[in-house]
């Protein structure tokens, strides 16, 4: 092996992006996947802010695409105003916000959460967990 494969060696994992134990832990109290066809569903939606019931939704999303289990994780307004049954304009009000502060990228009307804030939206979820048990 040549030197700069060696060195370029160091940037390789065996791991993904996310840590998919924490992630499932962090999503359990809130969402549910019905095994069949994938369809994402949330609990204890009464504890969640529309933009906290959003990320768990694109989360659960994304680890459904990482395990290839669905063909994309982007979200759009219209499928969480169905799919959840969030007011549109509340829904897009925290599109909006999510958007501002990173949590939710893309263009038009699909969206998706970025790789590197999913350890954001984790240790988000994680304290909403621990301040509702």
């Amino acid at each position: 092996m040549r030197k700069e494969e060696k060195n370029i060696e160091k940037l390789f994992t065996d791991t993904g992006f996310v840590n998919e134990k924490e992630v499932v832990e962090t999503l359990e109290p809130f969402v549910l996947i019905q095994r069949q066809n994938k369809e994402i569903f949330l609990k204890n939606v009464e504890r969640l802010t529309v933009e906290e019931k959003i990320i768990a939704y694109a989360l659960a999303k994304k680890l459904l695409k990482i395990k290839g289990h669905i063909d994309d994780n982007i979200i759009s307004a219209s499928e969480i105003h169905k799919k959840i049954g969030i007011k549109k304009g509340s829904v897009d009000y925290a599109f909006k916000r999510l958007r501002e502060s990173g949590l939710l990228v893309g263009r038009g009307k699909n969206y998706e959460v970025p790789n590197h804030k999913v350890d954001k939206i984790v240790k988000q979820l994680k304290q909403l967990k621990s301040k509702t048990k």
